[in-house]
């Protein structure tokens, strides 16, 4: 069984090998479109990068257009003419009861309110998107600073603080002397540039900067370059250089100019592209792999019960191959035309079985009668009343030797003549202890024997007349008479679950020649002459009582002596 495994294994089976090839090419087809969808993804994500920059570019077109021209109505309110110009002056340098006396004495010559309060309120109000707004005039140590928390404004002292956001500054001009006096600086909400975009420029990677007419840095939102590279970045825009190569490696770049001669630059991010890309290839892969996972499952299961039907057919026939002609296919497990084979085989190993049984069973009883017929020419009555007289004869007259010959003979004469046909290992070797006793009588101090069985051997049922022949065949054939030195033994004992019969002896041997002989007479289990009952009847009687776990060898050298080797593979099951 384990030998079909194996090659079922390897693809020898035309259906398993089909099964293999259908496999591959609907893994095949998978990838391919795993494939595809990746470079579909890849350029997808391309294209959406291009489109999310151009709409970035046409954001920040529009935001920098409309921001300026809300400056340009800050400005002109605040410092459009000498008179705005020292109304701020006026708020700077008085203090809130002068700057009210003197906004007073204006709305009493003009009718106009000139409060910078309510002109810095107003532009809070009209445009949401003004973060701060700060002025500053020459010759003055205050500063005017309004945000969405205060749109009245307040007078501050110091320095004007970092601004962030989009600062738009514009320097105050005197109408009169064409001096710049003074500076006016709006700061426009991220929002105001961005928009929608806001949300979105870090997850696509994607940066803005703003420069002025002096390339002057006015918005930046600082998402992917890090400080050294927007220093880089803003040094090459100062200069009029171009973008430096360590960004324009790492960052798609869009660099243009504004009809208010203002210019950006655009980045988008290579690095977070490719992390879009590989995180949808991590996906796509991880679907065609569990798509493929699940359909060569399910073909699996779907195959399977026809695979097992097939092995389970197989299987039998290489254990029948083997010898095992009890093996029978389950036909409740098979179908179809699968049905149909298995009753044949079914079929057929019946047969064969039941041929070898007919002819192996005719061999036997024809033995059997053989066997049989050789007991019944002597009278047993007869015979044990004689020699009993003969044995109580010799003890009267002092003959204990020949008395105990003469029970050993009779004992002999006794076993041959009962109609058992079984006996057990330890009364098989008692037997043939009296017949060797009777050899070692006729040869005194020419032969030595030695019977040894583990004792949970003794009870192990055997055909009568199983180890007497081989015993038998030493005497006939083995022994040298003369020689003092003739042994023989037998030794019976489990080895791991076997049990193993050795009958040995020291006598003339075999030559290599005859022992072959000898050897595939055995596997042929040829007649013995009708005389004897034989090596080969007990090889024979002794298959059938044990089927395959029993085997014979025989091993022997020239003038060394002969070693027969009796083994029944898990005895366990005997005893």
């Amino acid at each position: 069984m384990a030998k079909f495994l194996a090659r079922f294994d390897k693809g020898k089976y035309l259906m398993n090998r089909l099964m293999q090839i259908y496999s591959l090419l609907l893994v095949g087809v998978i990838l391919l479109t795993v494939a595809a969808l990746c470079v579909y993804t890849a350029d997808s994500n391309y294209r959406k990068m291009n489109s999310d920059l151009a709409g970035l570019e046409n954001r920040v077109m529009n935001s920098v257009e409309d921001n300026n021209d809300t400056m340009s109505f800050i400005y002109m309110e605040l410092a459009g003419s000498n008179a705005a110009i020292d109304n701020v002056r006026q708020y700077l340098n008085l203090s809130a009861a002068d700057y009210f006396e003197y906004t007073q004495d204006s709305w009493l010559a003009y009718q106009r309110d000139t409060r910078i309060s309510e002109t810095i309120n107003g532009f809070f109000n009209a445009f949401n998107d003004l973060e701060q707004l700060y002025v500053t005039l020459d010759g003055s140590s205050s500063y005017l600073m309004a945000d969405k928390n205060n749109h009245n404004g307040r007078k501050l002292q110091g320095k004007i603080p970092p601004k962030s956001g989009f600062v738009i500054t514009r320097p105050i001009v005197d109408q009169y002397g064409s001096k710049m006096v003074g500076e006016v600086s709006a700061v426009f909400s991220r929002a105001a540039v961005l928009g929608m975009l806001e949300n979105s420029m870090v997850s696509d990677g994607m940066d803005a900067y703003i420069f002025d007419n002096a390339n002057n840095p006015m918005f930046t939102t600082h998402n992917q370059l890090s400080p050294k590279g927007y220093q880089k970045l803003v040094s090459a825009v100062e200069n009029k250089q171009p973008i430096p190569k360590k960004i324009s490696r790492k960052y798609y770049v869009l660099q243009r100019k504004t009809s208010r001669d203002l210019s950006y630059v655009l980045l988008a991010s290579k690095k977070v592209l490719w992390q879009k890309n590989l995180r949808t290839f991590a996906i796509a892969i991880l679907v065609g792999s569990g798509l493929a996972a699940v359909l060569l499952i399910t073909l699996k299961r779907t195959f399977r019960r026809y695979f097992q039907q097939i092995e389970t057919i197989v299987g039998i026939t290489h254990s029948v191959a083997e010898g095992n002609l009890q093996e029978r296919i389950d036909v409740s497990k098979v179908q179809d035309e699968l049905y149909d084979l298995s009753e044949a085989i079914n079929f057929m190993i019946a047969s064969l079985d039941q041929y070898i049984r007919d002819n192996y069973e005719l061999e036997i009883k024809q033995r059997d009668a053989h066997m049989q017929a050789l007991q019944s020419q002597i009278n047993p009555h007869f015979l044990y009343n004689t020699l009993e007289y003969i044995r109580m004869y010799a003890l009267s007259k002092q003959q204990k030797e020949l008395a105990d010959v003469v029970y050993a003979f009779s004992a002999l004469l006794r076993n041959n003549t009962t109609q058992e046909k079984t006996t057990t290992l330890k009364k098989e070797l008692s037997f043939c202890e009296k017949y060797v006793y009777l050899y070692q009588m006729r040869y005194p101090d020419r032969v030595a024997y030695n019977f040894t069985i583990e004792p949970a051997l003794e009870e192990l049922v055997i055909p009568k007349f199983t180890i007497q022949p081989l015993i038998e065949n030493y005497f006939v054939h083995g022994i040298d008479y003369t020689r003092n030195d003739n042994a023989i033994s037998v030794k019976a004992h489990f080895v791991d679950d076997d049990i193993v019969i050795y009958v040995i002896d020291n006598g003339k041997g075999m030559t290599p020649e005859r022992l072959q002989e000898v050897q595939n007479k055995l596997k042929q289990i040829e007649n013995e002459a009708q005389n004897s009952i034989g090596m080969h009847n007990v090889y024979a009687r002794l298959q059938n009582t044990f089927g395959i776990a029993f085997s014979m060898a025989i091993d022997s050298k020239l003038g060394k002596g002969t070693t027969l080797t009796i083994k029944i593979k898990g005895g366990h099951h005997f005893v």
